[in-house]
């Protein structure tokens, strides 16, 4: 009973539908599927199988053809059922359901007879494209880049357009394009190019979800092609095959003809091919394996030590440096997880994997490491290895043993400051007379002119000042001088500055140097204090040297934020630097000066490094010297 009952309900529901009046809509000129003659008939293949269809499953169908864009609209808006013929796409089927499918349509391209640079659909950048509203052929032009997309409400106008040269190409339905030329007898103006493009099954399409209609229109289809109803329909509209013309038929014999030759001596040479391509192969090889070992080579030579790990954590290679350095054997380490090796105890898995995870290089890391009861300090960076695209394949660490090279940094370190500090005292040394002769002027005058109420004022207002100004400079040489433990911090950038200049005064006074100075007061730096001081004391010592011989010195210093960045400019018009000379200015110990010792820059060079800074020197020989510092602001205070 349960049954019967299903099937009288799906027997009475399709005689529902079988009972009105089926609109299907379909293109008013896209010959031969469908299209209106002069006449106002609708004739094509779609059309005659459509009412093959009616007749044998007893429908009620009216046709209706109108320019394809507004059939679509029809559709969409329910006012018709189906479309009688549309080509199946992913994207359409979101949207639409099909009927099983009873013809195969693809797309091709249509030019001038005299185009000769248009064959692929890459070969469309930069061109005027021709396709009928609402066509599928959008979805082919959508990957290609600069195209000129000109839309027509039918292909018959689109192929006007091609001959008036409104447009360069064309792309449209293949037999439609074809029956178009022949009728307005286009041969001699319009040629097809290239391929058949992105053939896909033709179908009957309706509205997503109606299942019902679909299910009819496929036993439909079913019955008409048992019957031989469908065959005789295709004869009629797609029986005929095109003559070729001429010179199609000519280069396809002259094709025909080069193949077989070709074919032949294909097969005459094939045992000799094949010898030359095995001699080949066994060379290529052997260079291969020559260049693998050069690369191996160069790679054992470098300073550096170097190890590389696949996207899953497996080492695939490590020179011989950094097996020295490690103390290891190579068989410890490769085609092994880096969590199962000693690795794994000197550089953190963490930061390797973020690297694999897609992060940028981590450079520049030191860690302290203990190898054989012995302190080691190491320098490591981690850099991805990206093979396609952004996709990080795998990771290098680079290392080296920089223990001596951080001593020789400390005892430079010491020598600069100390240097430094003497050629300082002489400016301070001064500073400090001018005070204590004032002093002893008024103690002088006590014995003479303590009754002056005048004189007691004076000497109670000056010489607390003078006092006070020579324990400002005392407290900082002391700062200076004193060794500490030197941390960060965020500190005034013109209050740090405006203490430093202090140094300097003598030098600046006796030289008659105009000391411009523009730093806002509110510009925060996060650095070294003492690091800080001490690069600016140089570079103010290296301006002030330059302007020994020149009538009007000048000392520019200014600060200013921009890009995240705290920029500090200090420039000169003295002597400047010979161009060959600027390559080696960081270098240690390198110095054009006779007395000088070459640390100063390089100390201030390494100094602003270590802090995260930047260095630029641009000089010109007798015109002058601009130093930039450029330190990243840290967020917030």
């Amino acid at each position: 009973m349960f049954l019967i009952l299903i099937c009288t309900n799906s027997v009475v529901y399709s005689e529902e539908i079988k009972s009105k009046t089926i609109v299907i809509g379909g293109d008013n000129n896209f010959p031969p599927f469908e299209y209106v003659d002069k006449n106002g008939v609708f004739k094509g293949f779609n059309v005659d199988l459509i009412r093959a269809i009616a007749i044998e499953m007893g429908l009620d169908v009216e046709v209706k053809l109108e320019p394809w864009f507004k059939t679509m609209v029809n559709l969409n808006s329910n006012k018709i059922h189906a479309i009688e013929g549309m080509k199946y796409s992913e994207d359409r089927n979101l949207s639409y359901d099909f009927s099983n499918p009873y013809l195969r349509s693809s797309q091709i391209m249509f030019v001038n007879v005299d185009n000769t640079y248009i064959v692929h659909l890459q070969d469309l950048r930069g061109q005027r494209v021709a396709i009928q509203k609402n066509d599928i052929a959008i979805d082919l032009l959508n990957g290609i880049e600069n195209v000129n997309i000109i839309e027509f409400e039918n292909q018959e106008r689109a192929l006007k357009a091609l001959i008036t040269k409104e447009v360069d190409v064309y792309i449209g339905n293949r037999l439609t394009g074809l029956y178009n030329i022949q009728k307005s007898n286009y041969r001699k103006y319009i040629k097809m190019v290239g391929e058949e493009i992105d053939p896909k099954n033709y179908c009957i399409a309706v509205k997503k979800g109606n299942k019902e209609i679909i299910s009819i229109f496929n036993e439909g289809l079913r019955r008409i092609k048992l019957n031989g109803t469908y065959d005789k329909i295709y004869k009629k509209w797609f029986g005929e095959r095109i003559n070729l013309s001429y010179e199609i038929v000519k280069k396809i014999i002259y094709g025909l003809l080069a193949g077989i030759i070709l074919s032949l001596i294909l097969v005459f040479n094939f045992y000799r091919w094949n010898y030359v391509l095995k001699s080949e192969v066994n060379l290529r090889t052997q260079e291969l394996q020559k260049e693998s070992i050069f690369k191996e080579q160069i790679l054992d030579s470098i300073f550096s030590g170097l190890i590389t790990l696949d996207k899953d954590e497996y080492i695939t290679l490590v020179n011989k440096r950094a097996l020295s350095v490690l103390r290891i054997s190579k068989s410890n380490l490769m085609y092994k997880k880096i969590h199962d090796t000693i690795i794994k105890d000197y550089f953190p898995i963490e930061k390797i994997r973020k690297v694999l995870e897609g992060e940028k290089e981590i450079v520049n890391l030191e860690k302290n490491i203990c190898m054989e009861e012995k302190d080691m300090i190491i320098q490591y960076n981690i850099y991805p290895i990206n093979y396609i695209k952004e996709d990080t394949m795998g990771v290098t660490v680079t290392f080296k043993d920089i223990t001596k090279e951080r001593i020789l940094r400390k005892e430079i370190m010491i020598k600069d400051k100390l240097e430094a500090l003497g050629r300082m005292v002489a400016s301070i040394a001064h500073e400090i007379r001018n005070p204590l002769t004032a002093i002893k002027a008024y103690v002088d005058m006590i014995p003479y002119k303590y009754e002056n109420e005048e004189f007691r004022k004076r000497i109670s207002k000056d010489v607390p000042l003078e006092i006070e100004r020579l324990d400002k400079l005392i407290t900082s040489l002391l700062n200076y001088s004193k060794p500490k433990i030197i941390q960060k911090k965020y500190f005034l950038l013109k209050e740090e500055m405006d203490n430093t200049i202090i140094f300097f005064k003598v030098f600046i006074r006796k030289m008659k140097v105009d000391l411009k100075i523009n730093v806002k007061d509110n510009i925060y730096i996060y650095f070294h204090k003492e690091e800080f001081r001490q690069i600016i004391i140089n570079l103010l010592l290296n301006s002030l040297e330059s302007l020994k011989d020149v009538q009007k010195p000048i000392i520019h210093m200014e600060a200013y934020e921009e890009e995240g960045n705290v920029n500090i400019i200090i420039s000169d018009n003295g002597c400047g630097i010979e161009k060959k000379h600027l390559e080696r200015i960081f270098e240690p110990f390198f110095t054009t000066k006779e007395k000088g010792s070459g640390l100063g820059l390089f100390t201030s060079y390494r100094l602003i490094k270590e802090n995260e800074g930047k260095l630029y020197v641009e000089s010109e020989k007798k015109v002058g010297t601009k130093v930039k510092i450029q330190i990243p602001i840290k967020g917030e205070l």
